[in-house]
């Protein structure tokens, strides 16, 4: 049996709820019945509806093309402030979007309640409008302002790679300085942007880069997946004895890391070069 939308409703003044109904036997997403979900999809961010909730209960399985449908519509809310979480209970739904590290980019709840309560915290202290206005001044920055390590010829600077929206260097031996959302000043490390820089600090690592200086002065907003990408990258550096100091000038991005007690864990400095000093006294073997 194919779902279909069964209903979409307001869980409060600004979240919506999609539902889909299917049968005992499951159903699938795909070729056949992702395009009702995206008929509907669209028409509720046409009429404003920018923070939704899509429940895949009774969903057992799911295609490309329903995948396509998801992330789709992820990007379009995205883009307006808003966000799409999934509430998946399939094992094979959950593997599905595992496989295709699709976990990275939704989040994924066991339940709808649950997700509609971290959906009315995360936009309880900075609204749609808000995040909707921020996304258009980072837009316009990022027209008027060059590349940093990439001049407007294209050619990077001397010493300065480039990784997606972030930047690195090696400043001495031992130490790299990782200039994270640098290409995208006032950017944001979340749950759509903390996978690429991720995969930078892993791919540093299994270069044998183990003393990093991670730099997050161009980071206007950080939230709890990327912090996990801080805190995954310091448990693999440390085991190769290794070290991580973050440049963190922004008050509102360091209250981040006190809520969460980190501040204990990370040496912190507001500036880069008392950073790599700081490396450079841990760590013997470094060259500054």
């Amino acid at each position: 049996m194919q779902p279909k939308v069964l209903s979409y409703t307001d869980q409060s003044s600004d979240i919506t709820v999609v539902r889909l109904e299917g049968d005992d036997q499951g159903s699938a997403l795909d070729i056949d019945s992702a395009p009702e979900l995206r008929t509907v999809l669209v028409r509720l961010v046409e009429e404003g509806r920018l923070i939704l909730v899509v429940d895949l209960s009774a969903i057992d399985d799911v295609d490309s093309t329903g995948l396509g449908v998801l992330v789709g519509s992820l990007k379009r809310v995205h883009v307006q402030g808003g966000t799409l979480s999934l509430v998946v209970t399939s094992d094979r739904v959950r593997a599905i979007l595992s496989k295709t590290a699709l976990t990275k980019v939704f989040r994924v709840h066991d339940n709808v309640p649950s997700a509609v309560a971290t959906l009315v915290a995360d936009y309880a202290e900075e609204g749609v409008e808000q995040r909707r206005a921020a996304i258009a001044e980072r837009q316009a920055r990022r027209r008027r302002v060059p590349e940093k390590g990439v001049p407007e010829n294209g050619v990077p600077e001397k010493g300065v790679l480039v990784s997606g929206d972030h930047t690195y260097e090696h400043v001495s031996e031992d130490i790299t300085l990782v200039n994270v959302m640098s290409r995208d000043p006032g950017g944001e490390i979340s749950v759509y942007t903390a996978p690429t820089l991720r995969e930078l600090i892993v791919d540093l690592i299994n270069q044998g880069r183990y003393f990093l200086v991670v730099d997050l002065t161009s980071v206007e907003l950080l939230d709890s997946t990327g912090v996990g990408v801080l805190v995954g990258g310091l448990k693999r550096i440390r085991a190769h004895s290794g070290a991580i100091a973050l440049v963190v000038p922004s008050e509102r991005v360091l209250k981040m890391f006190r809520i969460t007690g980190l501040t204990k864990v990370f040496p912190i400095f507001a500036t880069v070069d008392p950073a790599v000093e700081f490396l450079g006294r841990e760590v013997p073997a470094a060259h500054v």
